[in-house]
Order: C-alpha cells, then sequence, then structure tokens
C-alpha cells in the first residue's frame, strides 16, 4: 500500500505540482488571512527534511573505488558548471535579485536523492548513483555558507554569516545527524532489503507529502507577492528549459566522447548531477532569509515543474542512449 502512494506521489510529481501551487494561490487569493500559514513552514520544512536524511545511505561510501571518475564528474558538475551556467542564464533572464539569488542556491544543490530512482530505471550504475547521493550531501554542508555568502553579497542582499551557520545547522546538519542515528538503529535489527521495501518507502511519503503541503503553504501565503512579481516568476521558465536541455546533452558528449564511460556509470551521472534536490533547497532558503525565503521559495518551485518533465523524457530515451554507448564499445 505505502509503495503504491510513494509511486503515485512520485511518478506524478508535475501534476501534484501544478495543483498544489495552483490551490495554494488560489487560497492565498481568495483569503487574504492565508498570509498567517507562513507560521507553520518552519515545522513543516523540518517535517520534510528528516525522513529524506535517513534515506541517504553512507554505508555505500566503502565501495567509493570503483566509481571514483564518475564521483568526480558528478561533483565538478553540480558544484561548479551548474552554479556558473545558471549565473550566466539568470544575469540574462532574471531581473529580481531575490529571484537570482534563490536559482544560484539551487545550483548549488546536492543531487536529488529521487535521481536513485531514475538510475534503477534506466538500468544504471546504482551502487555509484548512491555514492554521489552521499558525496554531495557531505559537501554540501560546506559549500552552503560558502557560496550562499558569496551569491548574497553579488545581489546586495545582507545575509549575517553567523546566523545563516546557525539556521544552516538546524535545517541541513541536525536532521542529517538525527537521520544517520536513525538509520544505524534500524539496520541494526534489519538488512538493507528489509529497509527499502519496509522502511523506505514510508520516508519517502512523508519526505513527498511534506513537500507538497509546504509548496502550497507557500504559494498561499504569498500570493500578494506573486502578482506583484509576476513578471520575474514567468522568465524561470526559459531558464529551465535551457538549463536542463544544455545539460542533458553535455553530459551525454562528455561521457561518451571525453570520458569513455560505459553506459550504468554514465546513467548514474546523468541523474544525480541533472536533478536537484529542490526539497532541500526550498527548506534551507525559508531557515536562511525567513520572509523574505518564502517569496524566494517560489523560484525552485517553479524549477521543480520542469525538472520530472527533462528527467522522464530522458529516462523514456535511456533505450536509445544506451544503443548510442555500445555502438562506441563495439
Amino acid at each position: 500500500m505505502i509503495k503504491k502512494i510513494q509511486k503515485n506521489l512520485s511518478g506524478n510529481m508535475l501534476i501534484y505540482t501544478f495543483l498544489v501551487m495552483i490551490g495554494g494561490f488560489g487560497v492565498g487569493y481568495i483569503f487574504p488571512n492565508a498570509k498567517k500559514l507562513s507560521t507553520y513552514i518552519l515545522p513543516i520544512v523540518f517535517i520534510m527534511i528528516y525522513p529524506m536524511m535517513i534515506n541517504i545511505s553512507l554505508a555505500s561510501l566503502k565501495k567509493i573505488k570503483g566509481s571514483t571518475k564518475p564521483l568526480i564528474e558528478a561533483t565538478i558538475l553540480n558544484f561548479i558548471y551548474a552554479p556558473a551556467f545558471l549565473y550566466i542564464l539568470t544575469s540574462i533572464f532574471i531581473a529580481d535579485p531575490r529571484i537570482k539569488l534563490a536559482l544560484m542556491l539551487l545550483a548549488v544543490a546536492p543531487a536529488s536523492s529521487m535521481g536513485l530512482g531514475y538510475i534503477g530505471l534506466a538500468e544504471g550504475h546504482m551502487v555509484t548513483g548512491a555514492i554521489i547521493v552521499a558525496v554531495a550531501f557531505i559537501l554540501s554542508i560546506f559549500v552552503y555558507p560558502i557560496a550562499g555568502s558569496y551569491f548574497a553579497a553579488g545581489a546586495n542582499i545582507v545575509l549575517p554569516l553567523p546566523l545563516m551557520l546557525k539556521n544552516l545547522g538546524v535545517i541541513l546538519i541536525l536532521p542529517l545527524a538525527l537521520g544517520i542515528i536513525t538509520r544505524e538503529l534500524i539496520m541494526k535489527k534489519h538488512d538493507e532489503k528489509v529497509y527499502n521495501s519496509k522502511f523506505k518507502p514510508v520516508f519517502s511519503v512523508v519526505t513527498l507529502a511534506s513537500l507538497y503541503l509546504l509548496m502550497f503553504t507557500i504559494f498561499a501565503s504569498k500570493a500578494d507577492l506573486i502578482i506583484k512579481n509576476y513578471k520575474a516568476i514567468i522568465m524561470i521558465a526559459p531558464v529551465a528549459i535551457i538549463y536542463y536541455t544544455v545539460t542533458i546533452f553535455f553530459t551525454i558528449y562528455m561521457n561518451k566522447t571525453v570520458l569513455k564511460f560505459e553506459y550504468g556509470h554514465h546513467q548514474a551521472v546523468v541523474f544525480t548531477s541533472v536533478s536537484k534536490n529542490i526539497a532541500l533547497t526550498i527548506a534551507i532558503i525559508i531557515a536562511i532569509f525567513g520572509k523574505d525565503g518564502q517569496y524566494m521559495a517560489i523560484a525552485p518551485a517553479i524549477m521543480s515543474l520542469f525538472q520530472p518533465i527533462f528527467l522522464m523524457t530522458y529516462l523514456k530515451s535511456s533505450g536509445k542512449v544506451k544503443k548510442h554507448f555500445n555502438v562506441s564499445k563495439n
């Protein structure tokens, strides 16, 4: 039953995201008092992040030796290529400095854990994907304070470093520590197979349901700001389309022509570098920037409309991609 709910919530992410955004905006537009819903945002954020952290497997790091090259490439794509490319795109299309800052923080977000599901469906290298996700989450602890301070300064937004570190500790490091402890306690009584079949779907459902609730709350409480800044929000669309399209084709070219990866490693890199952890980004933006962050979080929420479209379209083309890689091998 839980697996069916998980499959439904993740498989129909585009539909649910669109519905909660429209529904939230409609409620906020009709009922001005919906602004008060913003007081529930931080509790929802914690409920969303904690189970996500439980599902991160640090045990996969023991098998890092066979995945060194894909890991290095994915790290470069996640933390150097993505912010550089999105900086160019936001400089061209985005005028609102707050929206630009939000997208830059999304650029340095770690890989989405949902990317592992796509890797499995595409018959990619699951162990490599798990390693990339785990390393990206660990690195993000150090990347976010540096990137946040730098991007905020560039957008002329005051961001006190002590406050940012404190909020990152509460919203990222604390849930990660609790998640690791919780997973270890579960794994002492159950093996990996039982965890993946019994516990993981439950935690995924809680995270996804919380994400949809959070998006609804953000759009309901910020309906007036959405109307006031609709032009800036609309311009997120070309940024998303160009970013996802170019990144997918660039990664295919690099992995086949330059790095000579086999198909499994290629898919592990694609789905853990093209996909960004939108839920974590929303949580961090809200925690760091407070009321401004609730408006800024609209940017990654809009990006979440496009990310599953491109990932699912690419997934459906995985058969052709596999042939493409096997041709060069033969």
